[in-house]
């Protein structure tokens, strides 16, 4: 009666073994994959925002120098009686103005480039951190699996010598 109390748990034939770890491993490999994919949206949504509101700013600048040169040519045409002189002055004070306008946009430019240099950086960082994790997670659930395996394969070669 105490040898029928006594029940031990059915061991997994080899295969099974097999089938089960294969199964754990794509579904890790899966779940890795999910993951980065959902971190690589988060950082393009990051990005865009990102990009918008940077194009925001520029807009605004933009409307504001625009407002500005507006105001300086009402505020000169006031200001000139139309003679020879004064229109001289006035192509003098546009073409000041105008060059001063495409040094700006140029200075703009480069740091347009420089913002948009250093957001590419910060998304290649998020995307090797992201990778990383993943192979670190994928990794972790191989070695959980593998001993697993490997004390199955152990106990089948003790009972075939047995």
């Amino acid at each position: 009666m105490t040898n029928e109390a006594k029940t031990t748990a059915p061991k997994k034939p080899l295969n099974a073994v097999v089938t089960e770890t294969a199964e754990k491993l794509e579904k890790a490999a899966v779940e890795a994959k999910e993951q980065a994919v959902e971190s690589i949206e988060e950082s393009k949504e990051k990005l865009e925002a990102e990009a918008k509101q940077l194009n925001d700013t520029v807009q605004d600048q933009l409307r504001q120098f625009k407002q500005d040169v507006l105001q300086r040519l009402d505020s000169l045409k006031e200001q000139l009686l139309g003679s020879q002189k004064d229109l001289n002055e006035l192509k003098s004070f546009i073409k000041t103005e105008f060059n001063a306008v495409v040094e700006d946009l140029s200075k703009l430019g480069k740091e347009l480039k420089e913002d948009v240099s250093q957001i590419s950086s910060k998304h290649k960082e998020h995307l090797t951190d992201t990778f990383k994790r993943s192979k670190e997670s994928t990794i972790e659930v191989l070695k959980k699996v593998n001993p697993v395996v490997k004390g199955d394969t152990a106990e089948k070669s003790t009972d075939l010598k047995s």
